[in-house]
């Protein structure tokens, strides 16, 4: 015969030990916590579950670091093309891609002279691999061109550029040569032959030089992307003076590079580089814009 007394006991010992078990584990847990804090995340995904967002100390460390960074890339990107030959050169050195962001409202044009817009963005751009290592200024003025409903075949733009050791006249050097050089060595051309060459394809291209952000700032504002000579990144910024054979003295610097302006805000501007469209913050974008003298090609309206 089963005594009433042991019957009603066992489920509170049962119970008791259940609970003291539980509390065990949990005092163990958090001394492994405070050990070792990353086991935090374990516990997490033990209790919340895969689902549950996990942080790691190192992500955290991520998020909320002050040290500064060159660039800051959009959130999306368009995806980099597989259909560049095996035999040709690398392009220029370009920053890690990002997505091609969302639309964006179309920009509202601004006065000439009045300020521009805090923001602006042109949507529609894109841009497109370089055929060779120094073709930064041919790809990108086919790139400009196509927004404005002219399409060019880039090779034959390239051969139709003229050649100089001066880049105010033509384009120096060798146009598959080593990046990093400055004229009389394999280096590139600056704006003036880009534009005449484009008003060539009927497009009422305008060479600039010692330009300024304001104006920069209202073309973008009136719906009009800008190509604009820079230093490229992440190299370091070091322009010097260089004369060529015709006596004609220019500022020159190693890595010069093309970019084409499609939006800015108050701590950015918007980019297309080759293939890719990312931001870059508005003091490392006017250093290194500056030290090619502000050099640009922008569409004249009639």
């Amino acid at each position: 015969m089963v005594n009433n007394s042991q019957k009603s006991g066992f489920p509170w010992i049962t119970l008791l030990g259940t609970l003291l078990a539980v509390l065990l584990c949990v005092t163990l847990t958090g001394m492994v916590f405070f050990i070792y804090p990353q086991s935090g995340n374990l516990v997490e995904a033990l209790f919340w579950g895969s689902s549950h967002e996990v942080r790691t100390l190192s992500s955290a460390n991520s998020i909320f670091s002050n040290e500064p960074t060159p660039f800051q890339p959009l959130p999306t990107v368009k995806a980099a093309s597989d259909n560049k030959p095996p035999s040709q050169p690398s392009p220029e050195p370009t920053l890690a891609p990002t997505p091609t962001p969302e639309p964006q409202p179309e920009p509202a044009a601004s006065a000439p002279d009045s300020p521009p817009p805090a923001s602006a963005y042109i949507s529609g751009l894109y841009g497109s691999p370089q055929l060779y290592t120094l073709d930064c200024e041919s790809q990108a003025a086919v790139d400009w061109a196509r927004y404005f409903g002219v399409e060019i075949n880039e090779y034959e733009f390239i051969d139709r550029l003229p050649v100089s050791d001066d880049p105010e006249l033509g384009f120096v050097g060798d146009i598959n040569g080593p990046m990093g050089q400055i004229p009389p060595g394999d280096y590139g051309v600056y704006p003036g032959p880009v534009a005449d060459l484009l008003r060539e394809y009927g497009l009422n291209a305008k060479a600039l030089k010692n330009w300024d952000i304001r104006s920069l700032k209202q073309e973008i504002a009136a719906g009009r992307p800008v190509i604009v000579w820079i230093v490229n990144l992440p190299f370091s910024v070091n322009p010097s003076e260089y004369t060529p054979s015709n006596g004609n003295t220019t500022v020159v610097a190693p890595f010069q590079h093309t970019w084409i302006v499609t939006g800015y805000n108050s701590g950015t501007f918007t980019v297309v580089d080759s293939e890719w469209t990312y931001n870059v913050i508005a003091s490392t974008f006017i250093e290194r814009w500056n030290a090619l003298e502000n050099r640009a090609v922008i569409l004249v309206e009639d």
